[in-house]
């Protein structure tokens, strides 16, 4: 996947780069799978890590194919910052999947596209759309392709996490555009799409810090989010991730949907399909937050239309919060904090 001039910090893009260059690469054709994965196991082992390696629906793909499964091009985000909450309002731990019900939409499967970050951004907007209309647990699925094919944001060579489209023109049921894993035409969604749609009331930028981050999970719901992938995760079965070993194969857009302080770890939802990983999701260490993985560096939240509504009361979200989809003249009204 092409990516553009990350703008990290200048130490961390050094080791990035140094690590990258001195570590292993993983052939597909020997030793084999089998051998790559017993040797990734026992570098975790010996490395004290807390995470199992083993067979995923990726595993047995080329690195060429591996390739296609990222497609984040991490730039400077052009978007105000979210203010912190008060720490006595963080919790200790967070998943919104089991908030008073679930407010996480199903794993995807991105296929053979580099277009993580549709679907990062799009399921942002399901988690939004639940939390909103209080409906937890709905079978809620808007058209990836829809961002893919009309926003400008990106293509199946990568894009970035910019959320303007779904303030201005917002995303329709999966129906309207079907998702096809190609860069594919607009004019191919149904006929009168636009006024389908869900939005967003604006969104802005999280510091890539511990606890700006759990501050805005806390209280903006699931939030995407981006990381540098290596060759290791796409043999993650379960656990707690933390880099150990094999080459970089680009940025990746990924949900970020919880995390624990007990486990000093996040959870995350993927887009590579129920096969890989627990069921499609990942928890990975907060210590990946400074590693060469920088998980974080860019992550976004999308403004609540209660901006008060923190998980710690996630029945807060009554029928006062009920959020009309196609609703712009109210957007002025809702600022980050009250």
């Amino acid at each position: 996947m092409k990516n553009k001039k990350g703008h990290f910090f200048p130490g961390l893009a050094v080791f990035i780069v140094s690590l990258a260059c001195n570590a292993p690469a993983f052939s597909q054709t020997a030793p084999g799978v089998r051998e790559q994965i017993d040797r990734i196991q026992a570098l975790i082992d010996q490395n004290g890590g807390k995470w199992v390696a083993g067979e995923t629906s990726l595993s047995g793909l080329s690195r060429e194919e591996w390739l296609r499964r990222v497609g984040l091009s991490i730039t400077e985000l052009a978007a105000p910052p979210v203010p912190d909450s008060p720490a006595d309002r963080v919790p200790s731990g967070v998943d919104w999947r089991n908030a008073n019900g679930n407010f996480v939409s199903g794993i995807r499967n991105q296929k053979t596209c580099g277009s993580c970050w549709s679907f990062a951004l799009t399921g942002a907007l399901e988690s939004y759309v639940m939390r909103a209309q209080n409906t937890p647990g709905a079978d809620l699925d808007l058209s990836e392709q829809v961002l893919l094919s009309c926003s400008g944001v990106g293509s199946c060579n990568g894009g970035t996490l910019n959320a303007d489209y779904l303030q201005t023109t917002g995303l329709p049921p999966e129906a309207d555009y079907p998702y096809t894993a190609t860069d594919g035409v607009c004019s191919a969604a149904s006929a009168g799409w636009q006024n389908e749609t869900y939005k967003i009331n604006g969104w802005g930028s999280v510091s890539h810090s511990l606890s700006s981050i759990k501050s805005a999970l806390a209280k903006y719901g699931p939030l995407p989010t981006a990381m540098i992938v290596y060759e290791d995760l796409m043999h993650y079965k379960s656990g707690v991730y933390s880099y150990t070993t094999g080459n970089k194969l680009g940025g990746h857009a990924v949900l970020l949907v919880g995390y624990s302080d007990a486990g000093q770890y996040f959870i995350v939802k993927n887009s590579w399909g129920t096969g890989w990983g627990e069921n499609g999701f990942f928890r990975l260490a907060y210590s990946e937050l400074s590693s060469v993985t920088s998980f974080g560096l860019n992550t976004i939240a999308y403004k609540s239309n209660n901006p008060k509504g923190y998980y710690a009361a996630p029945t807060g979200f009554n029928s006062a919060d009920t959020w009309v989809r196609t609703a712009p003249m109210f957007e002025p009204l809702l600022q980050w904090s009250k």
